[in-house]
């Protein structure tokens, strides 16, 4: 009995290790990507975190689990920082906008109108950060194929481009384009007459940068936000971790421009580096 037993089992025991080898697969790392984005990673990292002494606050520690490796690496050209510590921030990176949507109401020929949004990044942990816009096409008829053109500002030596802006007053001159002040923004911007068109993701044109910074670390007026009482050891002056930007979106039409609802959407991407 125990002989018919074992040869009946055998082949079940078999099969299920010729399955578990078959379907047994490497440990991978996990890449994440989008279309305006590519993470790769090496490991990843089971957990990390910061703990506290709940008892008597006499202690802080920070915990990274699962890393491969958790240091500073450094060679000629680069440095890794590796492990949760490295980009632990009391204030963590984050970029708002004051709103998702700029109305411009009913347009008149040659009378342009403008709109305005609010741009914000907290850079926190972040060494240096970067900003850049993008449309997703032109500014179209929602029911229709009619287009709004981007603007070549007032034209001649004042014609500007997707890198470069311009000088835009002339009533004359019509399309969409947009125009910043505040901090951190591009250069060309040299006052509030000066625009740019839109960089067209069909075209397809590279994104736009608006805003950059890369020494975001060193101390900064004015008045730090927020504002906080160093401890005795600690010396100098709280940097200011906010900074704001306003961009303000213009377009002017023709007298033969058709009737009807226009609308594009303009794509917003902040990245920091640490």
């Amino acid at each position: 009995m125990k002989k018919i037993c074992f040869q009946r089992f055998t082949p079940v025991f078999l099969l299920f290790v010729f399955l578990y080898l078959f379907f047994l697969y490497p440990a991978q790392a996990v890449n994440m990507e989008s279309d305006q984005y590519r993470i790769q990673f090496g490991t990843i990292d089971i957990g990390g975190q910061k703990m506290t002494d709940t008892v008597n606050n006499t202690y802080t520690l920070t915990t990274s689990l699962g890393q491969a490796a958790a240091k500073e690496f450094a060679s000629n050209g680069f440095t890794i920082k590796a492990g949760f510590q490295y980009v632990y921030s009391r204030i963590p990176f984050t970029f708002s906008l004051s709103n998702t949507k700029v109305d411009f109401g009913t347009l008149l020929p040659s009378s342009p109108t403008t709109g305005q949004l609010t741009l914000k990044v907290s850079f926190g942990g972040a060494g240096q950060y970067i900003v850049t816009v993008r449309a997703d096409g032109p500014f179209k008829q929602v029911l229709g194929s009619n287009i709004i053109p981007a603007t070549s500002c007032n034209g001649g030596v004042d014609t500007c481009s997707i890198t470069l802006a311009k000088q835009w007053t002339s009533t004359s001159a019509y399309g969409l384009g947009y125009s910043m002040t505040g901090q951190d923004i591009a250069t060309d911007f040299i006052d509030s007459t000066y625009f740019r068109p839109f960089a067209n993701a069909l075209v397809p044109e590279n994104p736009a940068v608006i805003m950059q910074s890369v020494n975001v670390t060193a101390n900064l007026t004015p008045t730090p936000n927020p504002s906080y009482s160093p401890a005795p050891s600690l010396a100098g002056t709280p940097r200011d971790t906010t900074h704001q930007s306003v961009i303000t979106l213009k377009t002017n039409i023709s007298s033969v421009q058709p009737a009807g609802s226009y609308a594009t959407v303009i794509r917003f991407l902040a990245t920091p580096s640490f």
